[in-house]
């Protein structure tokens, strides 16, 4: 169950006196989805999403390792047999990787909660459905200091089917804590959530408001158990939802963003504002105008007071048959302070997660819709300290293929990688006996040979490109398998 993504295609990577910033696409002829983002102490990052590249299914939740200038390092799928979606990658050394997300590979109904957790290599340890009979779906998610998780969504399991918002508190080991569900008549969804204390937390997303008929934006806090603390109705004329959160310890406030629909125009626009981490408001505001502008993601990176936006929008300027996206540079009061960078491919472009890194500047992954390349591409764009912006090409150049090809061999799992390869394929398994290696070319010649335990390697680089065939032989069990491999 170990693959490596598809096509890398590589859009630019650049370093200036320290500062890194690339825009990088990565892959393959399928439907493919970045969703979520984590760094790690050497400045890689692990992305998370859904993938129809990886296998013949519907789609599967995928991890991408990245290094700090976006180049592959591995990859790996995750889920069953139907649709699995990975929203929100979480990290703690030591741990390994924590994902949330959805699937309806597994469950009691169509889509329910899927978490799981791997080792560092991606390697899976435990997997986890939630849920009722209806669809859940999951929108964030973070880690708790237990190593737990605290994941949010929604859920038309309900008795009149509509949503309401959905919680689950994970132990570390993936078992259910507590599972809560707020909301009534109407659509109550929960999208995002942040750590007010190791023992508080935030979420905000939209409410159905029966006295106005319209979806309101909604914050609440809530405790490790659940309980309520505060919440609160965000005050503002017409329909209006919160998309992401974030916390300013500073100033003691929590940033919110999302939209407001303007009935002028008939299009949604941008929405912001803070309150206390007590639960007092501060201030909302919007900026109506006749283009969609949809806040998606808000982050703080580097000194006191910086802040980035990514949001969805059209206007004159994009691509009319689906949604661009923006990154704006905001104040500490959440104004625009003159910076506006976009991701304008045709189709629909979609801000996934946005997170600060270590060296000032901030990650932002997402989706795209470059034809040519499949039906979607996962991007990741590297902003550098200092506003360095990477430049967005408007003509990817897709690079070979690159998996890790796994087949059974005396009921064990060998993993034969990369392929293709322009120098060494590796071979790896568990069986506990020795095995051959032979390797023939197209006509049958036999090109190389190898006999190994537990790890072997061909040298290939000596060969002219094409296809080749690997024959592994068991020497005590006499079990085989043949297996065809490209070099490049």
């Amino acid at each position: 169950m170990r693959i490596l993504v598809g096509i890398i295609s590589l859009i630019l990577a650049f370093q200036a006196v320290g500062q890194i910033a690339f825009f990088k696409l990565y892959s393959n002829n399928g439907y493919d989805y970045g969703q979520g983002v984590v760094q790690l102490e050497d400045s890689s990052y692990v992305i998370c999403g859904s993938s129809s590249s990886f296998t013949d299914g519907p789609a599967d939740a995928f991890l991408l390792h990245i290094d700090p200038q976006g180049n592959y390092l591995w990859s790996n799928h995750y889920g069953g047999i139907e649709s699995d979606w990975a929203r929100r990658v979480m990290y703690k050394n030591n741990v390994g990787f924590s994902v949330a997300g959805y699937s309806n590979s597994f469950g009691d109904g169509a889509y329910d909660f899927y978490a799981f957790r791997t080792d560092l290599n991606g390697t899976l340890i435990w997997e986890k459905s939630y849920g009722g009979l209806g669809w859940e779906r999951v929108h964030d998610a973070i880690m708790t200091q237990d190593t737990g998780m605290l994941i949010v969504g929604q859920s038309n399991s309900t008795l009149n089917g509509d949503n309401n918002m959905y919680i689950v508190r994970t132990a570390a080991n993936g078992d259910t804590l507590w599972t809560k569900s707020w909301g009534g008549s109407g659509e109550d969804v929960a999208y995002a959530v942040v750590a007010l204390t190791d023992t508080t937390y935030a979420i905000g997303g939209e409410m159905f408001v029966a006295d106005s008929n319209q979806v309101k934006a909604y914050i609440m806090s809530i405790d490790d158990f659940g309980n309520i603390l505060w919440s609160d109705t965000i005050p503002t004329v017409g329909a209006s939802s919160v998309h992401d959160l974030d916390v300013d310890f500073l100033s003691n406030k929590l940033h919110f963003v999302g939209w407001k629909y303007n009935t002028i125009d008939s299009v949604e626009n941008n929405l912001f504002g803070k309150y206390f981490l007590n639960g007092t408001f501060d201030f909302v505001d919007s900026e109506p105008t006749s283009d969609k502008k949809i806040c998606e993601q808000i982050t703080q990176f580097g000194s006191a007071g910086k802040n980035y936006l990514a949001y969805r929008y059209i206007d004159p300027t994009s691509f009319q048959d689906g949604s661009d996206i923006g990154i704006s540079k905001l104040m500490s009061n959440l104004y625009w302070d003159g910076i506006v960078h976009s991701i304008n491919y045709p189709s629909e472009d979609t801000p996934g997660q946005m997170i600060p890194t270590s060296d000032g500047g901030a990650m932002l992954v997402g989706s795209n819709s470059v034809m040519e390349l499949g039906g979607g591409n996962v991007f990741a764009m590297k902003i550098g300290p200092n506003d360095l912006f990477p430049v967005v090409e408007d003509d990817p150049f897709p690079l070979p293929n690159t998996l890790v090809q796994v087949v059974e061999l005396n009921q064990q799992e060998v993993l034969i990688y990369p392929i293709p390869t322009d120098g060494n394929l590796n071979i790896q398994t568990e069986l506990n006996e020795l095995v051959d290696i032979h390797l023939y070319d197209i006509n049958g010649q036999l090109v190389g040979n190898q006999r190994f335990f537990k790890n072997g390697q061909l040298d290939l680089s000596y060969l002219s490109s094409g296809y080749y065939f690997v024959k592994l032989h068991c020497l005590d069990s006499g079990a085989e398998k043949m297996v065809k491999v490209q070099k490049w």
